[in-house]
């Protein structure tokens, strides 16, 4: 029995003192879905909208819905929405009409008809 122990605790201390070595990756900055899926008091007072500004000088409001899986696309405040939804965090975004991309800030919009438009989020400058 002793000389059976003699030969595990060597393979047992090796194993332990890997798994103490191994690095620990630091965890990846949350995507822009992640920062607003649990929105709950922002300054609109409705629960994760915010203000864009785009490239054409419009405004462009964002509602963040379902974790951060949809997003509803409005040109006015009370505007009717453009629903896009994204299959997994950090994915594009697709709806009917067009296709929306973040990065860092900014949202690019792609428009059926092929516009592009760029929009900064209004306060982070």
């Amino acid at each position: 029995m002793m000389m059976h122990c003699k030969r595990v605790l060597p393979a047992v201390i090796l194993v332990v003192g890997l798994a103490a070595c191994s690095e620990r990756k630091p965890p990846a900055p949350p995507t822009e879905q992640q920062i607003h899926s649990s929105d709950s008091a922002v300054t609109t007072g409705e629960m994760g909208r915010h203000r864009y500004r785009c490239s054409d000088g419009e405004p462009l409001f964002v509602d963040y819905k379902d974790n951060g899986l949809q997003i509803d696309l409005r040109r006015s405040n009370g505007g009717p929405p453009m629903m896009l939804t994204a299959p997994a965090q950090g994915l594009q975004y697709v709806g009917e009409t067009a296709t929306a991309t973040f990065k860092g800030s900014q949202l690019s919009i792609v428009e059926g008809d092929g516009r592009t438009r760029i929009c900064e989020q209004e306060g982070t400058r």
